[in-house]
């Protein structure tokens, strides 16, 4: 059973309204992080090194690239033309 939602405050508006420019800007900062992770992992970089420039494991860094990873190539994929015949 939903409820009829209150009308919110001027300030809260303006809280509400923070909160959502910095949801977008994570949303951002996320998707930068994992992909430098996934470029500097098809360079050729370990995960170990990868990691230590990251601040974390190296466990965290291959579960990001096993769970991004294919992802991207799938969509790099996509993005080249065939080849013309």
């Amino acid at each position: 059973m939903s409820r009829r939602a209150r009308e919110l405050t001027v300030d809260q508006t303006a809280l509400v309204g923070a909160v959502r420019k910095v949801s977008r800007q994570r949303a951002k900062i996320n998707t930068d992080y994992v992909m430098a992770i996934l470029r500097a992992r098809e360079e050729g970089a370990t995960f170990g090194s990868i990691a230590e420039a990251a601040g974390t494991s190296s466990q965290a860094v291959q579960e990001i690239v096993r769970r991004h990873g294919q992802v991207q190539r799938n969509e790099s994929v996509r993005s080249i033309p065939a080849p013309a015949k």
